[in-house]
């Protein structure tokens, strides 16, 4: 293994792991490698799923994500491990954007899955599940599901007394701020060199109204989302050092 595919891996794992810790949806079921080469995780996000011709809700979801040879310049693998019924999931894939650039963080995919997972976000002009596309058109003011938010606090304010557990839990992360809602991913020129995975890639944020901070994937730079304290709206933008 080269020592870039290598720092790389660790990185992800690292980061991975620090996100889960300080997330109550998520849990980390397996991790195989050293440094981890594949990935299943639990989701405690309500969803779909089909069965019967019926559909019910389902509150567990397993994920399977395998870092193949070519990683970061090719994209993740993302697969269901448990059925769910969603415009961009398909049994063999689940589609977290259109492109890939080697810049993206595992984490930011691992937020955009929980996202698509409680129908925060979806795109129906190009789905893998042609009946969930037309389920959803037609069910759009039901939408979210699950109005759980995929951020995580930044740690150095886990003991501000201003965020209770349950506005923790509880509060919603809209999503892209442009409409419809769609799962996308920043177009980097092809010929721009993998990044340093020494190099952090998250940023510190704040909201602009109660100042709580989240530390999030630089990948999640100007989307629009809400504070879990307060509840007030803001774009996502690093703090100025």
């Amino acid at each position: 293994m080269s020592t870039v595919r290598l720092r790389r891996l660790t990185a992800d794992f690292d980061n991975l792991s620090d996100y889960i810790r300080r997330h109550p949806r998520l849990r980390m079921i397996q991790a195989d490698g050293d440094p981890p080469e594949r990935y299943q995780l639990e989701y405690l996000v309500k969803s779909l799923q089909k069965k019967d011709e019926e559909l019910k809700t389902v509150k567990k979801h397993i994920v399977e994500i395998a870092l193949p040879r070519n990683y970061p310049r090719t994209p993740p693998q993302c697969r269901m491990l448990t059925p769910v019924f969603h415009p961009n999931i398909a049994p063999h894939a689940i589609c977290v954007g259109d492109h890939w650039s080697a810049g993206e963080s595992l984490e930011s995919i691992v937020i955009r899955i929980g996202e698509m997972l409680a129908y925060q976000v979806y795109n129906v002009k190009s789905p893998l599940n042609g009946e969930a596309a037309r389920w959803v058109q037609e069910h759009e003011s039901e939408l979210p599901l699950d109005e759980v938010s995929m951020l995580a606090e930044d740690p150095d304010d886990e003991n501000d007394e201003s965020a209770s557990a349950a506005s923790v839990k509880e509060a919603f992360v809209p999503p892209l701020a442009s409409s419809p809602r769609v799962a996308t991913v920043a177009r980097r020129p092809a010929e721009t060199p993998v990044p340093d995975p020494a190099q952090s890639d998250r940023v510190v944020v704040a909201c602009g109204q109660c100042a709580r901070k989240y530390r999030v994937p630089a990948s999640l730079i100007g989307r629009t989302t809400s504070c879990k304290n307060c509840g007030a709206s803001f774009s996502i933008h690093p703090l100025e050092a």
